[in-house]
């Protein structure tokens, strides 16, 4: 574009109140200009939540036998410090991926940084052993008598531009204090595939991981079997595992201030 059609384009994005001009120093984007640009990256966006999950898995190389190398993390923002004891109750109960948990005060009004470990650290770790897994949904899972029975909502991590935990985390629909409390609740969990081949193997690895502090798997499935109310194809077996989210989820039950931000960081 020729310096006369870029002022012309700048005219226009001015007039439609998408830009602003800064007098000698050019023009800055608004907040409408900001909500159009997001709108209008919509369908990239349902790739990008795919890859981004996809890219985590990769780089996530933690290796169980050393115990070192990295894992993915939920990083979290909670605004009232009695917070801390609904989420150790939560991970007590066996709810989480993992019971270790990082915790860092930051800003000036008692704010606390929670670090948490994510469930698509399992899928990098068997990754490294050889056998792919495939994220396929996130959803709530209901639990009956404190057995999982089956999932009743799901997304698919292919067809959305928001991450599918994130989606649920926001609304009022898990009750993971009833789950631990009363037996019988809803909770976020995720779905993935693995090949049927590798079923043994995923197991064994699977127990290692419990045994140093990495769990959080709720079923494994045999070949073609159908769980929890998901189809599963032949030569496939399914895993379900906890949403690393879940006792984020707690907090916000009871309404209270949290701030969540799901596999946004990769720590060793």
């Amino acid at each position: 574009l020729g310096e006369r059609a870029v002022r012309y384009h700048m005219q226009i994005l001015d007039e439609k109140g998408y830009t602003e001009r800064m007098g000698y120093s050019g023009r800055q984007i608004t907040e409408l200009g900001r909500e159009k640009l997001e709108k209008g990256l919509i369908y990239d966006q349902v790739d990008f939540i795919h890859s981004k999950f996809e890219e985590m898995i990769y780089l996530a190389d933690f290796n169980y036998m050393t115990q070192t190398g990295n894992v993915v993390v939920n990083t979290s923002t909670i605004y009232n410090e009695e917070s801390i004891n609904i989420m150790k109750e939560i991970i007590e109960n066996g709810l989480s991926v993992s019971p270790y948990v990082n915790l860092n005060k930051v800003g000036s009004k008692g704010e606390i940084e929670v670090t948490t470990l994510c469930g698509t650290t399992i899928d990098g770790i068997l990754l490294n052993e050889g056998i792919p897994s495939q994220l396929k949904y996130g959803g709530l899972l209901k639990i009956e008598d404190n057995h999982p029975t089956k999932f009743t909502e799901l997304i698919s991590y292919k067809k959305t531009s928001v991450t599918p935990l994130d989606a649920f985390a926001n609304t009022t629909q898990t009750s993971v204090l009833d789950a631990v409390t009363k037996g019988n609740g809803i909770i976020p969990a995720n779905f993935r595939l693995i090949p049927a081949i590798g079923r043994q193997k995923a197991i064994d690895i699977i127990n290692r991981l419990n045994e140093i502090g990495i769990g959080g798997v709720i079923n494994i499935s045999h070949e073609g079997e159908n769980t929890l109310g998901i189809p599963v194809p032949e030569g496939m077996v399914g895993i379900a595992i906890v949403g690393g989210i879940t006792p984020f989820c707690a907090i916000k039950e009871l309404g209270e201030k949290i701030d969540i931000k799901i596999a946004e960081e990769i720590k060793s």
